[in-house]
């Protein structure tokens, strides 16, 4: 079970790589919020119609509190923080864009921690600090390159954005149990392009006088990757690893979109980020280990002989 949600973890982590590719060059022509909106909306009915063909139906027995945390995770975790990301993207590299994303990640360690109470130990830190070392060494390319250069509006939207990310983790575990993430996803997605819709009203000329030829492939492959196979598999995979099990792996999503930035944007790898991508996998190697082995510490049950009864004929 720990494998397969570390495995839909990872598959989370490169879609999520992709995107920030995809949403670098889709909002070169459209405007940033029209393309959130897109995603939102085209990616619910996708997946509405899927539910459909599976007669899977939208309605829920879930508690006034559940639906508060569908609220959240849909307005604060999904909607605001994709709009920062979004238009940040327009603002900033795709390669530093995949890095300050990494803190989504920090972040829903650190709420896992404070509101879910649950622990880390020495070698899960350790682990934690390979990992980002190596992502970082990723992005960093050459040692006369800096990574940050000079901080822009765009840098601290996507970093806001990825604030947004990290806390969506908390009441989306809390919702794995009580709701199957296909039904879930379909209300998040749908919640959110309601919360983008007004905010777009207010925008002018947000649909260009023409429309570049590459976003009839861009457009598709960024919803379908991210806003449905994504969501799908990163709910599905807090099913199966704890809060700070799912972010750690996510940790590994600078890997990817590097890499696709140097298939589809014609970016060049270094022997500095080579060397990166090993420590980070690394990194998340040992997180992963340790966590199955104190899972299978906690399974262990010493079952003591009973002494034998008197009076019991055999």
């Amino acid at each position: 079970m720990k494998t397969r949600g570390i495995a839909l973890t990872l598959a989370t982590a490169c879609m999520f790589g992709l995107g920030t590719v995809l949403g670098k060059l889709a909002t070169a022509s459209l405007h940033p919020l029209l393309v959130t909106f897109l995603n939102f909306l085209l990616g619910g009915i996708l997946l509405l119609l899927f539910l459909s063909m599976r007669r899977i139906s939208l309605r829920t027995n879930l508690k006034r509190d559940d639906w508060m945390n569908v609220l959240l995770v849909s307005v604060l975790g999904t909607a605001l923080p994709a709009c920062c990301v979004i238009i940040g993207l327009g603002l900033t590299s795709a390669i530093k864009a995949g890095f300050l994303l990494q803190f989504q990640g920090i972040s829903s360690i650190l709420f896992a921690v404070i509101f879910l109470h649950e622990k880390l130990n020495r070698k899960q830190i350790a682990g934690i600090l390979l990992l980002l070392l190596g992502s970082a060494l990723v992005v960093i390319k050459n040692m006369q390159t800096s990574v940050w250069g000079s901080l822009n509006i765009g840098d601290g939207l996507v970093l806001l954005g990825a604030l947004g990310f990290g806390y969506a983790i908390l009441p989306s575990k809390q919702l794995a149990p009580k709701i199957d993430s296909l039904p879930l996803i379909v209300w998040k997605l749908l919640i959110s392009a309601l919360v983008v819709l007004p905010i777009l009203a207010t925008r002018q000329a947000v649909i260009p006088p023409h429309i570049s030829s590459a976003l009839y492939w861009i457009m598709p492959i960024y919803i379908i990757s991210n806003f449905c196979i994504a969501y799908v598999t990163q709910q599905e995979s807090l099913k199966y690893l704890q809060g700070w099990e799912a972010a750690t792996v996510m940790q590994s999503m600078p890997i990817f979109s590097t890499i696709f930035a140097i298939l589809l944007l014609g970016d060049s790898l270094s022997l500095l980020q080579i060397s990166g991508g090993m420590i980070a996998l690394a990194g998340g190697c040992v997180v992963a280990l340790t966590a199955t082995q104190r899972a299978a510490t906690k399974k262990r049950v010493v079952i003591p002989q009973e002494a034998p009864q008197e009076g019991i004929l055999h």
